[in-house]
Order: C-alpha cells, then sequence, then structure tokens
C-alpha cells in the first residue's frame, strides 16, 4: 500500500505538471492528425472535449469519471436534439421543447454527477443550434465529442499515467510532517503560534485534497473503492487532529505544576514521534508501518489519573493549577485518541491490500515487486 514509489512514478509525480502539458498537447496532436489524414466535420469539437476533460484532472481516475460523465451527458443530450431536429419542423415547438429539456436538466442537476447534467444541457442546445441544420450535422458533433473522451482517456491512462494514489499518499506525508512541527513547536519553550497556525492552515488544506482525490482514487483502485468509508474516516481523524492542536496552541501553561506538566509532554513527544515516522512511511522511506507502542492511550489515561489523584488543593493556587492541568491533560488524551484513530484506519487499508494480494497469489497471480524488494533480491 505505502511501498517506496518506482523511479518512473516519482519522476512524473516530481514533473506532474509538465507531463499534465505534455499529454494534453499530445492528446489534441493526436486529434489533429486524425482530422489530417480523415477530415471529419465539426471535429474542432473533438479538441474541445479533449480541453474540458483533462485541463483541470490531471490523474488517471479524475480523467475517466469525467470522460464517463462527458460521455452519457453527450448521449443522452444528443440523442434528445436529434429526436427534436427529425420529428418536430416548427421553430417555436422546436426551442419551446429544447428549452424544457434544459429546465429538467437545471432541476436535476446536483451531487457527483453534476457534470453530466450540464454536458446534458449544453449538448441539447449544441446539437439543435439554430434550428435550422440537418440531422447529420448534430450526429457528426456527437461524434466528435465520443472521439474526443476516448483519445482524452486513452492518452490519461497510457502515457505517463498520473496517479491519484500518489497525490494522496504526498498529502497525507504533508499533513503528518505539519502536525509533528506544530506539535513541536508547542513542545518548544518558545512557540512562535502564528507560524504554527499557518502550519496548522496549511495542514487542513493538505486534508481537503485528500478529500477531492477521493472520487479519483476509487476509479484507479477497486481496493480503496471498496473503503472509501476508511479513507474519509482517515480524513475526519485527521481533522479532529487539528482541531486538537489548535486548542494546545491557545493553552496557557504558565501557572501549572512542571514536574507533572513534563510527564504529560513526554506522551506528546512521543506522538510527535510517531507522526514523523508516518510521514516517513507515506513517503515510502520506512518499509515497516510504525505503531504507538502497546497500550499507548490506557497508560496514558493512567498516568493522567496519577497525577490528578496527587495534585494538591490545599489553596486556590493549587486549585486553579490543577484545574489548568486536568484540562491540559484531557487535551493530550483525546490527541493520542485521534492519533489511534488515524492509526486503526491504516491498519484497515493495508489489511486490504494484503488480502488482496493473498487472493492474487491463491490464483496465481503475483502482485508487481517493488523496487525495493527487487534491490534486495
Amino acid at each position: 500500500m505505502f511501498e517506496q514509489a518506482s523511479r518512473l512514478s516519482a519522476f512524473i509525480y516530481r514533473y506532474a505538471r509538465i507531463v499534465h502539458t505534455f499529454k494534453i498537447a499530445l492528446a489534441l496532436s493526436i486529434v489533429a492528425v486524425i482530422n489530417g489524414f480523415w477530415p471529419v466535420p465539426h471535429f474542432i469539437w473533438a479538441m474541445v472535449t479533449i480541453v474540458i476533460i483533462m485541463m483541470g484532472l490531471p490523474q488517471v481516475g479524475g480523467a475517466i469519471e469525467k470522460s464517463l460523465q462527458r460521455a452519457i451527458g453527450t448521449l443522452i443530450g444528443a440523442s434528445y436534439g436529434v429526436l427534436l431536429v427529425i420529428f418536430i419542423e416548427q421553430y417555436w415547438h422546436m426551442m419551446g421543447l429544447l428549452i424544457f429539456g434544459v429546465a429538467v436538466v437545471c432541476f436535476l442537476n446536483a451531487g457527483r454527477y453534476s457534470y453530466a447534467y450540464l454536458v446534458t444541457g449544453f449538448t441539447m442546445i449544441m446539437v439543435i443550434g439554430d434550428a435550422n441544420h440537418d440531422t447529420s450535422e448534430a450526429l457528426w458533433r456527437t461524434a466528435n465529442i465520443l472521439i474526443g473522451c476516448v483519445v482524452a482517456v486513452s492518452v490519461s491512462l497510457f502515457v505517463l499515467p498520473i496517479k491519484a494514489k500518489q497525490d494522496w499518499r504526498a498529502q497525507l506525508a504533508k499533513s503528518f510532517s505539519l502536525m509533528a512541527k506544530v506539535l513541536e513547536a508547542h513542545l518548544s519553550e518558545h512557540t512562535d503560534n502564528k507560524a504554527a497556525r499557518t502550519q496548522l492552515e496549511n495542514t487542513m488544506k493538505a486534508v481537503l485534497a485528500q478529500k477531492k482525490l477521493r472520487f479519483s482514487l476509487e476509479w484507479e483502485s477497486q481496493t480503496l473503492k471498496k473503503h472509501a468509508e476508511t479513507v474519509t474516516e482517515l480524513a475526519d481523524e485527521q481533522i479532529r487532529v487539528i482541531t486538537l492542536l489548535e486548542l494546545l496552541l491557545q493553552a496557557e501553561l504558565t501557572h501549572t505544576d512542571q514536574a507533572a506538566l513534563q510527564q504529560i509532554q513526554q506522551f506528546a513527544q512521543t506522538m510527535q514521534q510517531h507522526l514523523l515516522q508516518l510521514t516517513d512511511y507515506m513517503l515510502g522511506k520506512q518499509a515497516e508501518q510504525p505503531a504507538l507502542p502497546a497500550g499507548f492511550s490506557y497508560q496514558l489515561e493512567q498516568q493522567l489519573m496519577i497525577l490528578q489523584q496527587q495534585a494538591p488543593m490545599n489553596s486556590s493556587d493549587a486549585a486553579q493549577s490543577a484545574f489548568i492541568l486536568n484540562g491540559y491533560s484531557w487535551l493530550i488524551f483525546q490527541l493520542a485518541l485521534a492519533l489511534t484513530g488515524i492509526n486503526t484506519q491504516l491498519d484497515k487499508l493495508v489489511a486490504a491490500y494484503r488480502h488482496k494480494a493473498r487472493l492474487l497469489a491463491s490464483v496465481g497471480l503475483k502482485p508487481k515487486p517493488s523496487p525495493k524488494s527487487k534491490q534486495q533480491e
């Protein structure tokens, strides 16, 4: 699941923008060559389709999903438009039915498949046009859009494919790395809260990027599609950690029992080191999945209970110190639970891929060895 990427995959991800630009130019060139040897009426719509599909979605999964939505929307919209051109001759009747069709599509337009509804609507308008052309023009426009879909998907799949999974892993690594930096800043003597909050904002952006990649991941990997809820829960646990870190940055610990505070922060340092290990694991720099110490959250809970029992309450200052320490202890404990939740979701994904590998082995199909295992051999 999180093995080190091959050199080619690493190269593609490092220069993703250049690779993506090259692929769009290649797809447009293919359509231009096709039209050069076999001139096709209205071939410009194939180019328009390629740009619309590939411009904003460099990942393979995104291109496949958008192409399918565009193809389905094109077929539905073109079918409706061609039927109107064939059977409706009166201009006002045709325009009325066209407006009615677009209005229905606008009413239904919502959710994950909103792009298909959008394509359906403008394909109706494109096919019918000014209502003064024959059916052959409408059919040629439809054919060119479908040609554009095929070329866009083929180039996305087979020419230097940019995988959403690799971007998702990079965003996970970025999230864990920034969390570790914020926690390290909190534990240091001189905390720069402004810089730490900026890092938290960047962490949230990394988590949102993971969420945006979800549908692309599902199109690229059947395993991740079956465990889509786990991917979502993994992002939610990260948001929980971000919230707790933000609260920790606001904690005022000047009047706290320093000895007890140091004991609690030792657990926080363990979590900070674990986040750094998770970062290396996401990037493929660490072969073994890192794990928190056995019973980590339970040990922390027991330690916090002991500290609460030992806290003196013989003065108002001592009571205030105990109150602050209890609140801070609760935040650290919740952070431990959230980090445990992240590990639980990662365990589910790793187990799912191991199960897939066992199934492939049982039918005589061996999964591709990682670059690391090749070097060891």
